[in-house]
């Protein structure tokens, strides 16, 4: 059985109440779970016992008001799409190493059962942080690539390729944030406005592929998560702070930028040590991008470099 979420053995499991055709809220050891598989509620009476063969998946109920939204939910939704999002999770649990979770399959299926909807419909959605999750999630939005190929045949319904932007958003979602991909998707903009922070102060363009960008971004991403664990770095003796600030004054210039959009953004306050850190990696970006030069005056008047990304946000063309 693929993706046996919340890592529960099925035991012997009895029927509580049908809730579709392929769906049953059943008690497992005492456990309330919503039990998959194709007819499996057909003809069912509570007290049966169901056969393990015919179990395709199992989802934890949870309490009273989160199980009625559970049940409703898979009462709702095709099989097929949570068939495919399992797979899915499976998929991003291999590559990326992620816990394979209800919290990822159910967000993907969602997401499938209005891309079938969409497909029925006519209608084209258009994701614009497209250019920010190629640069910002890679391994992410390879996944989301595969999944896409992956859920067409399995909807039996050619999926725009641009759900994969959307894909791989819940798969960042899985990994750092909550339900809904609001947090994913503040997250995303609030590290492209960082990098951007970086630019504007030193007057320099960020090589997005660099090895230094890909540390920072991460750093951001775990600072993001941190946050929301409410374990943000803190040293109760502050050298470190003085001792990065001392080192790259400029930097902590302009980590006290960054610090305040994302507090703003997040609507809390960093440690003093998270700030110092985020000093750290924007030192080794500038020094890479200035090729060993921290401050880098820019004349009076004048432009500096446009970045690939900034270009893209203008719409920039090349000239051919």
């Amino acid at each position: 059985m693929n993706a046996q979420v919340e890592e529960r053995s099925v035991g012997t499991m009895r029927v509580k109440r049908v809730i579709s055709n392929n769906a049953v809220l059943a008690l497992d050891d005492g456990h309330e779970v919503v039990a998959l598989g194709r007819g499996l509620g057909t003809a069912r009476r509570p007290g049966e016992v169901l056969e393990p063969d015919r179990i395709e998946q199992v989802f934890v109920a949870g309490g009273d008001a989160l199980g009625e939204r559970l049940t409703q939910f898979l009462a709702d939704v095709p099989l097929e799409c949570v068939r495919a999002a399992a797979r899915i999770a499976d998929l991003a649990g291999e590559r990326l190493g992620i816990r394979v979770t209800q919290s990822l399959i159910l967000p993907v299926a969602d997401h499938l059962q209005f891309a079938l909807y969409r497909h029925r419909e006519g209608s084209v959605v258009e994701y614009p942080l497209r250019w920010e999750v190629a640069q910002l999630y890679p391994d992410e939005l390879a996944v989301g690539r595969a999944a896409v190929e992956l859920a067409g045949p399995m909807l039996g319904i050619p999926l725009d390729p641009n759900e994969a932007v959307a894909l791989a958003l819940h798969v960042v979602n899985a990994q750092f944030a909550g339900p809904g991909l609001s947090k994913a998707v503040e997250m995303t903009e609030t590290i492209t406005q960082a990098v951007g922070v970086v630019e504007q102060t030193f007057g320099l363009p960020i090589d997005e592929g660099s090895i230094n960008v890909a540390r920072f971004v991460t750093h951001l991403r775990y600072l993001f998560s941190r946050v929301a664990g409410g374990k943000q770095i803190a040293d109760p003796q502050p050298t470190l702070a003085e001792m990065i600030g001392n080192a790259h004054p400029d930097a902590m210039a302009c980590a006290a930028k960054v610090q305040y959009l994302i507090e703003m953004r997040l609507a809390t306050k960093l440690t003093p040590d998270e700030t110092a850190y985020l000093a750290l990696h924007i030192a080794r970006l500038v020094l890479e991008a200035g090729r060993g030069a921290l401050t880098v005056p820019v004349r009076r008047g004048a432009r500096a470099p446009e970045s690939k990304r900034r270009q893209h946000e203008r719409g920039w063309k090349p000239r051919r």
